[in-house]
């Protein structure tokens, strides 16, 4: 085989190589879970993968042609221009949080990455655009946030709670250790009366006959008062 030969061969050998490398990031674009779009310098979308089907709702026939602007919330058009802007000025925009609509009406929290496409001179042709879908992840946040604010608005009522119960205790207390012992039984009734309340959580079985009012009561009421000084009377009928 002479040296030309072996040039043909070699340039046919490395057609295939270039065309499977195409085909196999084309692939790779295609089956991501992630919307891979992109768009002219007008707005206009180009491509549309499937992942931009199954998070906007609409098929690649429906968006390719339309306006970008298709999955944009009126209250958010005035970003488009912004972006565009940007992308002609050859920056990329990262992981920039926001708000678009499905085909179907409904808003979802995306994070979109856009980068400018370039043609083999260097001149900027359009927008690449990835949108990933983050609602759920905004949702666990503000269920965090939610959980975050009920604790701490029962930790401000529980210091309440103890405030109040000091007060009580100072009132018959004589000495500190009077104070101190007077405290930590009216603490432990507490305890024990949030005990009974959540058995499975104290490690009683839930098969456990449920807890009565009258024993709630005793358990919150027991040291308040005792022999001759109670101030209570608790009676089961």
């Amino acid at each position: 085989m002479g040296l030309g030969d072996q040039e043909i061969q070699a340039t046919a050998e490395a057609v295939p190589a270039a065309y499977d490398a195409a085909a196999f990031l084309a692939a790779i674009v295609e089956s991501s879970d992630d919307a891979i779009v992109s768009k002219s310098l007008s707005g206009i979308i180009t491509t549309w993968n499937k992942g931009a089907e199954r998070i906007f709702g609409y098929t690649a026939d429906e968006a390719v042609g339309q306006p970008i602007t298709i999955v944009i919330p009126v209250d958010r058009l005035d970003e488009e221009p912004a972006i565009l802007a940007r992308i002609q000025a050859g920056e990329r925009v990262d992981h920039f949080e926001t708000v678009r609509r499905r085909k179907d009406g409904n808003l979802i929290d995306i994070s979109l990455t856009i980068s400018p496409i370039r043609d083999d001179s260097g001149t900027i042709i359009g927008a690449s655009k990835i949108a990933r879908d983050i609602s759920e992840r905004r949702r666990e946040a503000e269920h965090r946030e939610m959980l975050l604010r009920e604790m701490h608005h029962r930790i401000k009522n529980l210091f309440a709670v103890v405030a109040s119960i000091i007060t009580l205790a100072a009132r018959s207390a004589v000495t500190a250790s009077d104070l101190a012992s007077s405290m930590k039984d009216r603490l432990m009734a507490l305890a024990r009366a949030h005990e009974i309340t959540l058995p499975s959580l104290a490690g009683r079985s839930v098969e456990d006959p449920p807890a009565t009012l009258f024993q709630l009561l005793s358990n919150i009421l027991a040291p308040y008062g005792h022999d001759d000084h109670r101030q209570w009377t608790l009676t089961s009928r």
